[in-house]
């Protein structure tokens, strides 16, 4: 009597890393931990004890901080890749990120028309946000946890107010944390570093892992943890659906447009909280 085993042979698409580089679960809890714990001691301990009662408007010095905790995620994004990426070439760093133009997952064409998916899930993003349809499970949990409840520094309305008119200096600060935020730093962490090398650990569910430890990266803004836990798979989920970085990166980075309509209201006094 003769048996036949089949064994099931993964594909991987072309772009996909191979699995023998992929990450082991300690070296992505590292790399979230590099990014996740300097942002949370910032918050609730730097600026409380350090910064908050030594300056007129707390919310600035939040600002400041934060944008070189975001630095910080560019300078470790770049020690990693250039651990990594040999010889650092733009080609290998195209093959390692997901650089490479946005690529349809049913035809295989390639082409920049496909970020227009990315500007189109901003704009329900933005619906969701508008309607408040997360905002009672943050409520449940600050209800739940008074402690945790957002510091007034954290909240962006506090910069709105009349000693930072005039102080466009601080457009630059923005400027580099817009960056690093949505480029080189948050973002290129979380699906340009971290994505391509989790499936290893987590198989098809990478894209779901990726979103979990993006929205507890959010130390810095637990009150919103919940509502994150539901949505942030999408930053991870356009970038795997078309294996291309840019994808996510515009998605996250439409963000920034909302700033930097806000911050310069706010300097030239228009807008008042």
């Amino acid at each position: 009597m003769t048996t036949t085993t089949t064994t099931r042979i993964r594909t991987l698409d072309s772009r996909d890393l191979p699995d023998d580089e992929q990450y082991p679960l300690w070296k992505i809890l590292a790399i979230w931990a590099a990014t996740a714990l300097p942002m949370g001691v910032g918050l609730w301990w730097v600026m409380p004890t350090f910064i908050a009662p030594r300056m007129d408007v707390p919310a600035l010095g939040w600002l400041l901080l934060a944008t070189v905790g975001l630095v910080w995620q560019a300078v470790l994004a770049f020690l990693i890749l250039r651990r990594e990426v040999r010889p650092f070439t733009w080609e290998n760093l195209k093959r390692r990120l997901w650089l490479g133009k946005p690529r349809s997952p049913r035809t295989g064409r390639t082409s920049w028309r496909f970020l227009w998916w990315a500007v189109g899930a901003a704009a329900v993003w933005a619906g969701i946000g508008a309607l408040g349809l997360v905002d009672p499970l943050n409520d449940a949990l600050v209800h739940s946890f008074p402690a945790i409840a957002p510091p007034d520094y954290a909240l962006i309305e506090n910069l709105a107010v009349p000693e930072v008119v005039g102080q466009w200096w601080i457009m630059g600060v923005l400027l580099v944390l817009i960056a690093a935020n949505y480029l080189v730093g948050e973002e290129l962490i979380f699906r340009g570093i971290l994505l391509p090398k989790m499936r290893g650990v987590f198989g098809r569910w990478d894209v779901l892992a990726n979103g979990l430890l993006f929205s507890w990266y959010h130390l810095h803004l637990i009150w919103e943890v919940p509502g994150m836990m539901l949505t942030d798979w999408i930053y991870a989920y356009l970038a795997k659906r078309y294996r291309s970085y840019w994808m996510s990166a515009l998605f996250h980075g439409i963000d920034g447009v909302f700033l930097l309509i806000v911050f310069p209201l706010a300097i030239a006094g228009v807008i008042q909280s």
